[in-house]
């Protein structure tokens, strides 16, 4: 690499800063995902505890 031209080795950093940037977004996107996909889990889990309690209460009464 040191045996290129300055400008030939400023394209080549370039493009390797460029596949970096697009290697952290996809792990941006991939974590911004499974946090959408855990929230939603958590709170079905949350809609599921709370049916069954309103189901222990009615049975109860």
């Amino acid at each position: 690499m040191h045996q290129l031209p300055p400008y030939e080795r400023m394209q080549q950093m370039r493009a390797r800063r460029a596949e970096a940037a697009a290697m952290v977004q996809k792990s941006a996107s991939l974590a911004g995902s499974f946090a959408a996909i855990q929230q939603n889990q958590s709170q079905a889990t949350g809609d599921l505890i709370s049916k069954i309690a309103m189901q222990r209460i009615y049975k109860k009464a």
